[in-house]
């Protein structure tokens, strides 16, 4: 009985649904073979082994002697030169789903078996092809919902962070040859270690980790996007600001009061960063039991949030409960937002300024989109102008996985450097660089568990 990993496995790689086309990836040992028994060229042109690597084939699959299913186009990648690093056959059919179904179950009943989420790219980290760093990055890829996240994750799909690492590990497996070459040789009073020449590499070390780390704390903003919550007293315009941030009707907007009791969440983009709006109830005392639970949920919401934009009625006179709110905002994380220019002002953006002067102020109207470039731009200097130069420059944003493993390395570091330094034994040596080096060596995935990888794997989707 073969492993799981021997199997030949199968899936759409394709989303689901009708398309003009689709593509259905086997990937193992048995994929020629199974090619071989569903599909034929029009002129009979292909033999059973004649498969060529990297060759396309025009033809028809065929259920059993004489059903044709479908006219296809079939990719066929040989081992070890594919994605998997095994035989690899792709096939583009019409994107039907009955006919994907069809094809499916065909390749099924010839030995393949339906492949697990990610287990394509799976079986390409298991074989050699890349690294776990570099199989991360490609879920990334695929998930990228801006063009700053592309960006980020086709560079470490490329390697660069992976060298980065393997360089630093290879550096130690040098140092720990030393240090053990050294306890062979102890009785001998043979000594080649150069403990200032350790010390100074550990601190090297230390750095570098410390630049790769330095912006750990966008890895979760990064990728899921900063949390905005347009908050502010009832029928201010918040629902109406949230519409056309996103370019859609998608917030009901109303004269009446408390219309919006939920929060709704949609996600833009500026400059590159991923914003994830949420509309919330007017802030407000009510006797209203349902409006009162959304008052309490878009308090938590924006106790929660990276960015507070909250928002007044330019029109109308700022009630006490209003400037009691605005005195509580933060202003590390908030900025106020003076609505309804396009009508006689009561509330202008000077004023509030000379009122709260720790506070940035913009104006709009939504009437007009007067002020809504200035908005989004405040967007983005409220979560870091310089973290986005940064990013932009370095192109590496960490995952939570590699934070928590150069993280322990670093402070592992910091004991070595002492021992190094303390020239403590050389046991002692060798067994804190091991510690480090296995940091390292988890992180690029050149050492793993199972439970590791099904983690990994597991989100993500089917066919990749």
């Amino acid at each position: 009985m073969p492993g799981e990993h021997d199997q030949t496995i199968a899936a759409l790689s394709t989303p689901p649904g009708e398309s003009g086309i689709a593509v259905v990836r086997i990937s193992g040992s048995h994929a020629l073979p199974i090619l071989s028994t569903i599909f034929r060229t029009k002129d009979g042109s292909i033999g059973k082994d004649a498969w060529e690597h990297r060759r396309l084939y025009h033809g028809v699959i065929y259920d059993g002697a004489s059903e044709a299913i479908d006219d296809v186009i079939c990719a066929v990648m040989r081992s070890p030169e594919s994605y998997t690093g095994e035989d690899v056959v792709e096939i583009s059919c019409h994107g039907n789903t009955l006919l994907v179904s069809r094809i499916l179950r065909l390749i099924f009943d010839n030995g393949a078996r339906s492949a697990e989420p990610g287990e394509f790219t799976k079986r390409a980290f298991l074989n050699g092809k890349i690294d776990l760093i570099q199989a991360e990055a490609v879920s990334d890829l695929i998930h990228a919902k801006s063009e700053l996240q592309r960006k980020v994750a086709r560079e470490q799909l490329s390697g660069t962070l992976s060298n980065r690492i393997n360089r630093l590990a290879e550096e130690l497996l040098d140092l720990l040859g030393i240090v053990e070459a050294n306890i062979d040789f102890i009785e001998e009073g043979i000594e080649t270690l150069d403990f200032d020449a350790a010390v100074s590499m550990v601190k090297t070390h230390r750095q570098e980790l410390g630049d790769l780390l330095e912006w750990s704390s966008l890895s979760r903003p990064f990728r899921e996007g900063y949390r905005v919550v347009i908050a502010g007293p009832v029928n201010a315009g918040k629902s109406s600001i949230f519409n056309r941030l996103i370019g859609e009707n998608r917030a009901i907007v109303t004269e009446v009061p408390g219309t919006t009791r939920d929060v709704i969440r949609e996600p833009i983009v500026v400059d590159g960063l991923l914003f994830v709006l949420q509309d919330t109830a007017g802030l407000r005392g009510t006797r209203d039991l349902v409006e009162s639970i959304g008052v309490d949920l878009a308090e938590t919401t924006a106790g929660e949030a990276d960015v507070v934009v909250f928002v007044v009625d330019g029109s109308e006179p700022l009630s006490t409960e209003t400037c009691s709110r605005l005195e509580r905002l933060e202003s590390d994380r908030s900025f106020v937002v003076v609505n309804k220019i396009d009508l006689p002002a009561e509330v202008t953006a000077g004023r509030l300024k000379t009122t709260y002067p720790r506070l940035r102020i913009i104006s709009v109207s939504v009437e007009t989109g007067d002020g809504f470039g200035e908005l989004k731009q405040t967007l983005v200097e409220s979560v870091g102008r310089d973290q986005l130069n940064w990013i932009a420059r370095e192109r590496v944003v960490l995952n939570s996985r590699l934070i928590s493993l150069l993280e322990g390395a670093k402070t592992r570091l910091a004991s070595c450097e002492k021992s190094f330094a303390g020239r403590a034994p050389l046991e002692i040596l060798a067994l804190e660089v091991r510690e480090v080096l296995s940091l390292y060596e988890t992180a690029t995935g050149k050492r793993y568990t199972d439970d590791l990888l099904d983690s990994i794997f597991s989100r993500f989707c089917i066919g990749k």
